[in-house]
């Protein structure tokens, strides 16, 4: 008898620990979202279907709102890629001068969350994130815009979340 019950109270220990959501925290008649490719509009290459495509992820990851077609959609979140910037973020003094040892990425995002229901906007923002890379790794800026768009979709979650 006593395996049972502490069987029962570890089952419900687990059950009540393993999936907490922030859907309360939405408007009850928004049950889902439609995220139409961004708008790029800088010069680099793929960068509106990377960043479209780490946004749905995340919002599929934390299960905040169902992913639907924008014809289906409670809610559609719009964006817009404004710009990609890499500059020099640490320096070295070497014997020939100056050395870049790290450059950072920077994008920003205007993003716009519409309630498709009533027909108005509930934010308009611009966001953006940064993370620093090796420039003499190639693989690395390719990370380090991975992390940035991470920290974008992590804002803009927070975002909606904030707003209710």
């Amino acid at each position: 008898m006593k395996k049972i019950t502490l069987i029962t109270i570890v089952f419900l220990l687990l059950q009540s620990c393993g999936f907490y959501s922030f859907k309360g925290n939405l408007p009850p008649h928004i049950k889902n979202i439609a995220i139409p490719e961004f708008e790029d509009r800088t010069a680099e290459f793929d960068l509106g279907a990377t960043v479209t495509e780490q946004v749905r992820n995340g919002f599929i990851k934390e299960k905040i709102l169902d992913l639907v077609e924008i014809d289906a959609a409670h809610s559609t979140l719009y964006g817009t890629i404004v710009s990609i910037e890499d500059k020099p973020a640490v320096y070295s003094e070497t014997d020939e001068g100056e050395n870049v040892d790290e450059y950072r990425v920077t994008i920003k995002i205007d993003a716009e969350w519409k309630d498709m229901i009533n027909d108005k906007k509930i934010f308009q923002k611009t966001l953006s994130g940064y993370s620093e890379y090796d420039p003499n790794n190639p693989d690395e800026r390719k990370i380090a815009i991975t992390e940035t768009i991470d920290k974008i979709t992590e804002d803009i979650i927070e975002q909606i979340l904030s707003d209710w």
